[in-house]
């Protein structure tokens, strides 16, 4: 596939005469013996990635002051939604270590690590949200809510890289906002 090349491409040009090592005005031998290999540099480079680009948030402490259950979630979703045009070359460098995950078993756990705490970091709000209107979310589960949040904002993450002459913050919030006012009935 040529996604999966040009991921290895993007990566493996992190080892080719060693910019992290001149950035860091140290030595590419230096690198290499702290770091035994070039995978245990990826992971590293991932770790620090993941931790800038899908950091879990204590949403509910932070909107705390938000006393309507549904615009604190979508409170939380619009800011990380809105953040992602700004950061679109870290965003697709995920994007990149996430191709290259497919063989790299340490890179796959990585990711699946921080997807799983990003998506987990939402279900308080929507613990909030379920508790908030019973009879409207039941039969749904805070998890639940929460994975369709968290997956909302992993999908714009991927329109931005995909296409980012097309899209846009305020639409892909109006229409997140017009299925939760007016959600279908699932059959």
């Amino acid at each position: 596939l040529p996604i999966c090349a040009d991921a290895d491409d993007a990566l493996e040009r992190l080892h080719e005469d060693l910019p992290v090592a001149a950035e860091a005005g140290v030595s590419a031998g230096l690198v290499f013996f702290y770091f035994e290999s070039i995978d245990q540099l990826l992971v590293a480079l991932l770790d620090w990635l993941l931790a800038q680009t899908f950091a879990a948030t204590d949403f509910a402490n932070r909107l705390a002051d938000v006393s309507d259950p549904a615009a604190r979630i979508m409170l939380a979703i619009r800011r990380d939604v809105a953040w992602l045009p700004k950061q679109r070359e870290r965003v697709e460098l995920f994007f990149d270590y996430w191709v290259r995950g497919t063989k790299h078993p340490a890179i796959r756990r990585a990711i699946r690590h921080a997807l799983d705490r990003y998506r987990d970091s939402f279900t308080p709000l929507a613990q909030g949200l379920v508790s908030s209107d019973p009879e409207r979310y039941a039969g749904m589960s805070a998890e639940g809510l929460a994975a369709v949040a968290a997956s909302f904002v992993e999908g714009c993450a991927l329109q931005i890289v995909m296409d980012p002459a097309q899209f846009d913050v305020e639409r892909s919030m109006a229409t997140l906002a017009s299925l939760v006012r007016a959600p279908a009935a699932v059959a």
